[in-house]
C-alpha cells in the first residue's frame, strides 16, 4: 500500500470507528462550494491565486510595485453607455453590477437584448413559466420586463439592465435553487455547484437564450414530470375533483360495510383508483357503476375496492395489505393543496441536485425507506432500509463508499450510552456482559462495570463501550463505509422485524439495510471470483475484516417525498422529518406563491 493510500485508509478507519450521529456532529455547519468566475466549483477554503506578474516586472526597482499601463480611453459612445449602465444598476447587488458591466464591456458596450428580439422573447417566455416551476415569479417580474420592452419611450439602457438582471436571477435559481439548503436546515448538507454571475452571462455569447436556459435546467427527468403533476393538482384543487374526505373512524378491512366504505370508494375513484374513476363530478357510485354495484358493492369493501386500496398503498409507499388504517387514511384524505406543496418543495430539491449522479451510484431516499444501486441508469439492486428516528435524523449528503467491514466491532456513541445504556447499568451492572459489550476507560483499559457507582455519575458518562463481533452485534455482519462529517454509514442489523413496518424511522441516524448480503456481493463483483462465497467465508471466520473496494461508489442520501419510479409513475411519501415544511416555509418567504387551499 502506498504511503498516500495508507494515509487515506488510516483516516477512513478513524472515522469508521465512530457510531451513528456522535454528539456535536449535527452542529458542524457544512461549508458550501464556492464557484469561481469561470463557474468551476472550488473546494471550501480554496482561493484562486492572482496571476503571476509578467517576467521582469519590477526588476529595475526592487521592493516597488510595477506600474500598470493605463487602459486606453473608451470611445465617447461606449463611455456614455458604461456610465449610464452604472447609474442604472446602482441598486443591484455588487455581484450583479460587476457581472453585467463585464458582460457589456466584452461587447464594447453594445446593446444585447434590444438587438436580439428572439432572445428577449425567449427570456420573457421562460420567465413566464417560473410560477409553474414553483419559483418566485415576482423576483423575475416578467410582466414588468415585458412592459418595458413594449414601451417605445423606455430608455434602452434600462431595458438592457433589467433584462440582464432578470436573466441572472432566473438562470441562477433554475440551475442551483432559490434557497441555500444548509441555511434551511444544517442537516440538508446538499451543495449545489453555483455558476458565477459573470459565467452565466458569458454563456449568452455562445448560444441562443433558449438553449442556454434549457441547458441550465435540472438534468433529472423527474423535473418535467413534477411540473406536469403540479399543473394537474392545481386543476384538481380548483375543480374540487377529489370530493369529500373519508370520515375518521376505525380501520376499514376487506369485507367491512357501511357509509364510510362508500365514502372510501367514491374518494379513491375520484383520485383515479377504482372502477368508478370515470364518474362525472356529482354522480353517485350507484349511478355510475350500475344497479348491481349500488345494491351489493357501493358500501361493501369488496375485492375491487381492495385492489384500489392496494394500488393506492403501492403508490404511497405503504404496506399493500388492503387495510385502510391510520397512515393509509391520512394519505387518502390529503388534499390536492397538500400534494401541491410537496411537489413544489421537491422541484426545489431537484434544482439543488444540478449535477448528474453518474453511471454507477447508490441512492438512499430517506422518506421512501429504500436504497437502490443504479448502473447505467437502471436499478440493479434495491432493499428496504431503516433510517434515523426523528430525534436522531439521517442527514442528506453525498460521499463515496470506499470500504466495508465484515464482522464489525461497534463503538457505542456516547449519546447512545447515556440515553440507552446508563439507565440499564444502574439497574443491572452485568447488562453489558450479556450483550457481549465491554466497558473501558477513555484510554482503552477494560474495567469491571460492577466496580462503578453508576448512581453517582449523574448524567455524565466518562467511559467507552465496545461491542465485539457477534450474532447480536448492533451492526450485524457488515457495515458499508463512506466517511463523512455526519458519522453515518450503512449496515446490517439483528432487528429484522422493523423492515416489515410501513414507516421505518427507528435508527440512531445510520442506514440499516434489509439485504446487506446482496449489496456486499454486488460491490465485490469485480474484485473476487465468487463474491457470495468469499463474503460468506469472511462472515463465518468471525474475525473483523476490512475490505477496500476496488471500485469505490458514490452514495447519495436524499430526501424526496415526491418522485417518479422506474416506470415514470409519480410516487408520494410522508414528510417523516418535517423537512418539507421547513423548505416550504423558506420558499414562501422567498416569494413562491401557492393557490389558496
Amino acid at each position: 500500500m502506498t504511503s498516500g493510500r495508507k494515509a487515506r485508509f488510516l483516516g477512513a478507519v478513524l472515522i469508521a470507528g465512530l457510531g451513528c450521529g456522535p454528539a456535536g456532529a449535527e452542529e458542524r455547519a457544512a461549508p458550501e462550494l464556492v464557484a469561481s468566475e469561470s463557474g468551476a466549483a472550488l473546494a471550501p477554503g480554496i482561493v484562486t491565486a492572482a496571476p503571476p506578474a509578467p517576467r521582469g516586472a519590477g526588476e529595475n526597482h526592487p521592493g516597488t510595485e510595477p506600474v500598470a499601463e493605463a487602459a486606453p480611453p473608451l470611445p465617447p459612445e461606449q463611455a456614455a453607455f458604461r456610465d449610464a449602465l452604472r447609474a442604472e444598476t446602482a441598486a443591484f447587488s455588487e455581484a450583479e453590477r460587476a457581472a453585467i458591466e463585464e458582460f457589456y464591456a466584452g461587447r464594447d458596450f453594445a446593446p444585447y437584448w434590444s438587438a436580439d428580439p428572439a432572445g428577449i422573447d425567449a427570456l420573457l417566455s421562460a420567465l413566464g413559466t417560473a410560477g409553474a416551476q414553483g419559483m418566485p415569479a415576482g423576483r423575475y417580474d416578467a410582466a414588468g420586463l415585458g412592459a418595458l420592452f413594449a414601451a417605445p419611450e423606455a430608455p434602452a439602457i434600462r431595458r438592457e439592465a433589467a433584462a440582464s438582471r432578470a436573466f441572472l436571477r432566473y438562470a441562477g435559481d433554475l440551475n442551483s435553487g432559490v434557497l441555500r439548503p444548509s441555511r434551511v436546515d444544517p442537516e440538508i448538507d446538499v451543495r449545489p455547484v453555483r455558476i458565477a454571475p459573470g459565467a452565466l452571462l458569458a454563456r449568452l455569447d455562445t448560444a441562443p437564450v433558449a438553449s442556454v436556459l434549457a441547458d441550465l435546467a435540472p438534468p433529472s427527468p423527474d423535473y418535467a414530470r413534477l411540473i406536469a403533476e403540479k399543473a394537474r393538482l392545481e386543476s384538481a384543487g380548483a375543480a374540487g375533483e377529489w370530493g369529500p374526505a373519508v370520515a375518521e373512524g376505525p380501520s376499514l378491512h376487506p369485507g367491512d360495510g357501511g357509509p364510510r366504505v362508500a365514502e372510501l370508494r367514491a374518494r379513491l375513484a375520484r383520485m383515479g383508483y377504482g372502477e368508478t374513476a370515470g364518474a362525472a363530478a356529482g354522480e353517485t357510485v350507484a349511478e355510475t357503476a350500475g344497479e348491481t354495484v349500488a345494491e351489493t358493492a357501493a358500501d361493501r369493501f369488496d375485492p375491487a375496492l381492495r385492489a384500489g386500496v392496494e394500488a393506492f398503498q403501492r403508490d404511497h409507499g405503504l404496506n399493500e395489505d388492503g387495510v385502510v388504517g391510520q397512515h393509509t387514511l391520512a394519505e387518502i384524505n390529503a388534499t390536492p393543496g397538500d400534494r401541491l406543496a410537496r411537489v413544489v418543495v421537491n422541484l426545489e430539491r431537484l434544482r439543488w441536485q444540478n449535477t448528474a449522479f453518474g453511471e454507477r451510484y447508490i441512492l438512499v431516499n430517506i422518506p421512501d425507506y429504500r436504497a437502490t444501486v443504479y448502473e447505467g441508469g437502471a436499478p440493479v439492486w434495491t432493499s428496504r432500509v431503516v433510517v434515523g428516528e426523528t430525534k436522531t435524523r439521517t442527514a442528506e449528503f453525498t460521499q463515496v463508499m470506499s470500504f466495508m467491514v465484515v464482522n464489525p466491532t461497534w463503538h457505542v456513541p456516547s449519546s447512545i450510552a447515556k440515553r440507552d445504556l446508563l439507565p440499564r447499568l444502574r439497574r443491572d451492572p452485568m447488562a453489558l456482559a450479556r450483550s457481549n459489550m465491554q466497558l473501558m476507560t477513555r484510554s482503552g483499559t477494560v474495567i469491571d462495570p460492577r466496580l462503578v457507582d453508576w448512581n453517582a455519575l449523574g448524567d455524565t458518562f466518562p467511559f467507552r463501550i465496545r461491542q465485539s463481533p457477534s450474532d447480536g452485534n448492533a451492526l450485524g455482519k457488515v457495515k458499508f463505509m463512506f466517511p463523512n462529517d455526519h458519522a453515518i454509514y450503512m449496515h446490517d442489523t439483528p432487528h429484522r422485524e422493523l423492515f416489515a413496518r410501513d414507516a421505518r424511522a427507528f435508527s440512531n441516524g445510520c442506514v440499516r439495510v434489509q439485504d446487506p448480503d446482496g449489496l456486499a456481493h454486488l460491490l465485490l463483483r469485480d474484485q473476487v471470483s465468487d463474491p457470495a462465497r468469499s463474503f460468506d467465508d469472511w462472515v463465518a471466520g468471525k474475525a473483523e475484516k476490512t475490505v477496500m473496494l476496488k471500485d469505490p461508489i458514490p452514495v447519495h442520501i436524499v430526501y424526496r417525498t415526491v418522485f417518479t419510479d422506474d416506470q415514470g409513475v409519480i410516487r408520494y411519501r410522508d414528510d417523516v422529518y418535517g423537512r418539507d415544511a421547513e423548505v416550504l416555509d423558506a420558499l414562501t418567504a422567498a416569494g413562491v406563491a401557492l393557490p389558496a387551499a
